[in-house]
């Protein structure tokens, strides 16, 4: 099983941040897959974005700053060459396609920004933002001009008085994934450019840029800062287990130099499940994403828990039994509680692995492997440690053990009382009551900002782009699928109602923002159309007064209008030859994600009104948006699936129809705790959020799973004289007592050497770790609440006789023992206050 380990060389890690905490099937997906077939591209549509401010804080619209830009653009977009593998370097100009002069705006505006200058008398030139006219042609100075304040008093050469922004798209034709690859190498080489630049003090310009790949980069370095503090949870968990195992072995009478083997073993079984599952995650074709770095935290708290359970009641039983019926009886009595706790854990993965988010999916898939590899590994490796390494006693038992129990049967009494259940009724109530309301009041909202690592350097150029860019010029692309026939005129009234109804949306900028190639046509035919020059036969058009297609190609070449031809797709010929066609609409103030959601959904319903025309919407916002629509119903759907799975598994275990309702309930009470006051620590309900809550609902079973199924057996075994005896637990008291010897200590191990784990990850205080850290915390606290004072108080006020029948006994008349029991009860079993069983003899005992 360890050589799956090997699978793991050559491990990659790889993020998806733009769209891998988005669900699989979701509305944006489908939009983004129309998008990319409009392209003819198998990539991400996102662009790379170029952004440019001042260093000294003042105005990027001055002479000497432009020029600045516009030489960095020049050599970013001519020059800047990027390795992408066997040799082979690649520019911006070999995947630009029709983009290429996107960014030609900036000349032009910085050629005639200087000639005004120079001679403010200069006629023609009207150099106001937002749309500037240079000999009769408009600047649309919105696109990249950003955080402009203009002046109402022109100076007579421009009405910029400050732009804080210069924002260059960098925009591209990809058709295959390899050319995807190349284009992402090259958005690297721009950002480590940009980096080495700016960090020259002389400069006048920073250059900041952003981009899905620079974005899934910079998450994976942070990732890799996650290795130390998992050296230093190591070596903290070495330090705990070694000493609690010493604590157990002394306390029993087992102490000597083996134990330090045993706290190596106990500590080997999570890490060697941790191992195999990145060696078959990787060897199943998954990525090694950001959230897989926080698995070895979890599962070398977590997995760790049913090695302490096993040893716990190892040590507790007889050392005079031959190795194979002590082995048996200890596995007959911590083997229900541990296998419960493991498939509940490992079925909880596995839903969060069937949840439509990839990035969560994947890391959901390595936690479920390593925590079943880790239940493997306690049966074959560290049980078989415990045969060869701890079977014979060295000394008399600690008799501490007897003041231990006294403390027990005080607490026991204090826990079983009438007026304690009353006074935690009221307490849970209370805790309810917060719980419920911070659940029901959690906000679903997820965006980069948060995800992003606390330190990077991308969460300038992030800001500067929801906060400055989207404000001014938050836009929509708008894909006609079908044929546009301009020549009928009701089809083309049907095409301008549907521009209309975009244009005319509250937060539009107005018509004269919209990029529409049909009314860019529609103005170069009925004007410098008419008599226009064909650039390709070199001959003067034929003029038409009805509009139509004829001049459709020397429109195409027209160095003003050319950039169209990446807005449309054309068959010549076909009668009607715009075949689809693309629009962008401008919007402004869509500041919070309630406005973008709201926004979304409208534009949505306008597209989904025109059927004749097949339309479709694309906006970069739009897979987060559809993660926060959906997250509310998705969590509850996980929670409810989640709790029914743990229901399920724990009637077959714990069988006790009673014991099974009350530790449901206590899971469903440690889950509305967790998510609740989640909300009450500053976070909301996202993918990360999500998959946390879920890990807590597996966890919970833990604490409560243990305790359920220790309480309902009702024989108790020890050791007289080489004898072993049985004695029945008449009493509620008893039965706590029993519970909690047997699963207190172990459950205080677990609950700290998880902690132990987590909390090192508190010191990067970045989003995605800090939320599992914020998650297990509560988990442990309300865990260690409900498994050790509220479910045995409740327990206790139920007489013993509803814990003797099984469900099916209810259902089918049978009688059975609990399946917790090491040992067959029988109905004449409940006269005997004691039983001798048969003394062990020496070849017994052999």
């Amino acid at each position: 099983m360890c050589s799956a380990g090997l699978g793991a060389i050559g491990l990659q890690m790889k993020d998806n941040v733009r769209d891998g905490y988005t669900p699989t099937n979701s509305q944006s997906r489908l939009e983004n897959r129309i998008y990319r077939e409009f392209l003819g591209s198998e990539g991400d549509p996102v662009m790379t974005t170029v952004l440019m401010t001042a260093k000294d804080g003042g105005s990027m619209h001055r002479i000497e700053y432009l020029e600045e830009a516009q030489r960095q653009w020049q050599y970013i977009s001519k020059n800047l060459s990027a390795d992408v593998g066997n040799g082979e370097f690649m520019k911006f100009g070999d995947f630009c396609g029709h983009y290429c002069h996107a960014n030609d705006i900036l000349n032009y505006f910085l050629s005639a920004y200087k000639a005004k200058t120079a001679d403010p008398s200069l006629e023609g030139y009207l150099l106001d933002y937002p749309i500037a006219t240079v000999m009769g042609y408009q600047l649309h100075l919105e696109r990249n001009f950003f955080g402009v304040t203009v002046n109402a008093s022109n100076d007579g050469i421009t009405n910029i008085q400050n732009m804080k922004v210069l924002t260059l798209p960098v925009l591209s034709e990809v058709k295959t994934f390899e050319d995807t690859d190349k284009l992402n190498k090259w958005e690297l080489a721009v950002y480590n450019y940009a980096t080495g630049y700016s960090e020259i003090p002389n400069h006048l310009v920073e250059i900041n840029v952003i981009g899905a790949e620079v974005v899934d980069t910079e998450m994976n370095k942070d990732a890799q800062k996650m290795v130390p503090y998992f050296v230093v949870g190591i070596f903290s968990m070495i330090f705990f287990i070694l000493t609690t195992v010493s604590i157990s072995a002394s306390y029993y009478g087992y102490f000597s130099w083996r134990i330090i083997l045993i706290a190596f073993s106990c500590l080997l079984v999570p890490i060697l499940a941790i191992l195999t599952a990145f060696g078959i995650n990787n060897m199943l074709g998954n990525r090694t994403n950001s959230p897989m770095m926080i698995m070895p935290f979890l599962i070398n708290g977590i997995g760790v828990n049913d090695a302490f359970l096993t040893l716990q009641n190892w040590l507790q039983h007889s050392s005079d039994l031959p190795s194979g019926k002590r082995l048996g009886y200890m596995l007959a009595e911590a083997g229900p509680s541990i296998t419960t706790t493991t498939l509940t854990n490992v079925i909880v993965f596995l839903i969060g692995w069937m949840n439509p988010t990839e990035e969560m999916s994947i890391f959901c898939l390595g936690c479920a492997i390593s925590l079943l590899f880790a239940y493997v590994y306690t049966l074959t490796f560290f049980c078989p440690i415990l045969v060869l390494l701890l079977n014979d006693r060295v000394k008399e038992p600690s008799k501490l053990e007897t003041s231990f129990n006294k403390a027990l049967e005080i607490y026991a009494k204090i826990i079983c009382s009438r007026w304690t259940f009353v006074f935690l009724i009221i307490g849970s109530l209370v805790y309810w009551g917060f719980g419920i309301y911070g659940t029901l009041g959690i906000r679903a909202v997820l965006n980069t900002a948060k995800i992003l690592p606390l330190e990077t350097p991308i969460r300038k150029p992030n800001r500067i782009i929801e906060e400055t860019v989207w404000k001014e010029f938050y836009p929509v692309t708008v894909i006609i699928n079908n044929p546009v026939d301009i020549s009928i005129p009701s089809k083309l009234a049907v095409f301008e109602n549907l521009v209309k109804d975009f244009e005319s949306m509250n937060k539009c900028r107005g018509s004269e923002y919209t990029i529409s190639p049909i009314r860019d046509y529609q103005t170069y035919f009925y004007g410098v159309g008419a008599e226009d020059f064909d650039y390709e036969e070199e001959t003067v058009q034929n003029t038409s007064t009805s509009l139509d297609f004829s001049k459709l190609p020397g429109f195409l070449e027209n160095p003003i209008y050319k950039h169209h031809k990446g807005t449309m797709k054309l068959n010549f010929s076909n009668p009607v030859p715009i075949r689809k066609v693309q629009l962008i609409f401008a919007y402004e103030n869509v500041t919070s994600w309630d406005d973008r959601i709201q926004i979304m959904q409208d534009w949505r319903d306008i597209a989904d009104s025109y059927e004749s025309l097949n339309v479709s919407v694309w906006n970069v916002n739009a897979m987060f948006v559809d993660q926060m629509r959906s997250l509310k119903g998705l969590a509850i759907q996980n929670a409810m699936v989640t709790l029914a799975c743990m229901a399920a598994v724990c009637v077959v275990f714990i069988r006790n129809p009673l014991s099974v309702g009350l530790a449901t309930a206590a899971i469903l009470s440690i889950s509305i705790g967790v998510t609740g006051y989640l909300c009450f620590w500053d976070l909301d309900l996202d993918p990360v959020t999500l998959c946390a809550v879920i890990v807590s609902i597996g966890m919970s079973v833990d604490f409560v799973a243990h305790v359920a199924c220790h309480y309902q057996v009702r024989y108790k075994e020890f050791e007289e004289d080489g004898i072993l005896k049985k004695i029945e637990m008449k009493t509620p008291e008893s039965r706590v007592v029993n519970s909690l010897s047997n699963v207190l200590w172990p459950m205080v191990q677990s609950a700290f050497s998880t902690l132990l784990c987590v909390l090192p990850l508190a010191i990067l205080q970045n989003y995605l770790p800090m939320v599992f850290v914020k998650t297990i915390l509560l988990v442990v606290i309300w865990g260690m609440f409900h498994g050790l004072v509220l479910l045995p108080c409740i327990l206790a006020q139920f007489p013993l006789s509803v814990f003797n029948k099984t469900i099916s006994d209810l259902l089918f008349g049978q009688t059975s023992s609990s399946s917790c029991s090491s040992e067959t009860d029988s109905e004449e079993d409940t006269t005997a206050d004691a039983q001798e069983m048969v003394p062990l003899s020496a070849t017994a005992k052999a």
